[in-house]
């Protein structure tokens, strides 16, 4: 992946934090999700046409309607918003910032290859796309005609000179990776490389690096839910697990994935400070038959970390990210709500579903 950036130069951390702090007006307010859950899917796709959706609903709403215009418009809005904010940031900053968005270009590439995988059309997976990181549709679309994984790593290696990216390392070590290999691979080197681009010595920076390890913990904790949840034996717990979390070291994680079952799990993580904030839901899980209530808490705690961290430092990284992950979160709350209404699921249900 392209990492641009300024080399050394200091960040105009007060322009982009000024710009950013007056999108967050934009941004809905919390009040505005019940009025939402109320309104059949033509009056929500009416009623985010009216706003900062606007643009995107009018050029999609020839081509499509109900849930897939919410969809579809909500993750085009997403990905020029990103672009946007990237655009006005420079030096340091904009080099954090892009290495934080990249995380879009590893969601794109394992969309890529599921959709092959699974046989699906280019029309279906661009849909499911946002290009809010170094690669365009261009990109992607080029990578989707590609016939073998061989090919797709050297399309990536073409696009990124200078780097040889996971996928090419992987296919050129002699083995034959499964899909779940490529992508946990290409999710330790996304946090690898985020974590080498934040430049140490300043408090803010320091504070940033605290938080990529909370969502790091964040990821692994995810993971060993539903694989605990689902039963599923962990003989290679330690090549899942990423490295470099806060609060939950390889070892401590490789205590919890070892754990008898589900409870005995749960009676180890227990023990930990993580599970303070999501004690209420993980002891839902098992009366619900679903892990709903439990990830959306550990969204719900992560979010908090980083909206509290933004605070302590007004003119650094920190409320650039805190507004990214925000936006992310409305998009997600408006797919849920559109799903949720597709799917005739009740009020209540669908506002569990929400990040608020």
């Amino acid at each position: 992946m392209r990492f641009l950036g300024s080399g050394k130069k200091a960040g105009n951390y007060a322009y982009a934090c000024t710009r950013v702090k007056s999108r967050k007006n934009f941004l809905l307010a919390r009040d505005t999700y019940p009025r939402m859950l109320v309104m059949d899917l033509s009056e929500i796709g009416r009623f985010i046409g009216e706003g900062q959706y606007r643009k995107e609903v009018d050029e999609l709403s020839s081509k499509f309607s109900g849930v897939d215009l919410i969809e579809t418009a909500t993750y085009l809005n997403l990905a020029r918003t990103y672009r946007d904010i990237l655009g006005f940031t420079q030096g340091e900053l904009r080099e954090m910032v892009v290495h934080y968005l990249s995380r879009w270009d590893v969601w794109n590439i394992k969309t890529v290859m599921r959709g092959k995988s699974f046989g699906a059309t280019w029309e279906v997976v661009s849909e499911e796309l946002v290009p809010a990181g170094a690669f365009d549709m261009r990109f992607f679309s080029s990578l989707f005609s590609c016939a073998t994984l061989e090919e797709m790593a050297d399309q990536v290696k073409h696009e990124s000179p200078g780097r040889e990216p996971v996928l090419a390392r992987l296919l050129s070590s002699g083995g034959k990776p499964s899909q779940s290999d490529i992508e946990n691979a290409m999710d330790k080197e996304y946090y690898t490389e985020l974590m080498r681009s934040v430049p140490q010595g300043i408090p803010a920076n320091r504070i940033f690096r605290r938080y990529i390890a909370a969502e790091i913990d964040n990821v692994n904790l995810k993971t060993l839910f539903k694989l605990k949840f689902e039963n599923v034996a962990l003989e290679k717990v330690q090549e899942l697990m990423i490295g470099g979390g806060e609060e939950l070291s390889l070892a401590v994680l490789g205590k919890l994935a070892a754990a008898e079952n589900f409870e005995a799990f749960l009676a180890e993580l227990s023990s930990t400070k993580i599970f303070e904030g999501i004690r209420e839901a993980a002891g839902r899980v098992q009366s619900a038959g679903s892990l709903n209530d439990v990830l959306l808490a550990l969204d719900r705690e992560l979010t908090g970390r980083a909206h509290q961290f933004s605070h302590l430092y007004p003119l650094s990284v920190l409320p650039v990210i805190d507004f990214l992950l925000r936006k992310k979160i409305e998009v997600d709350n408006l797919r849920a709500i559109a799903r949720g209404k597709q799917s005739g699921l009740p009020e209540e249900e669908i506002r569990g579903l929400l990040v608020l």
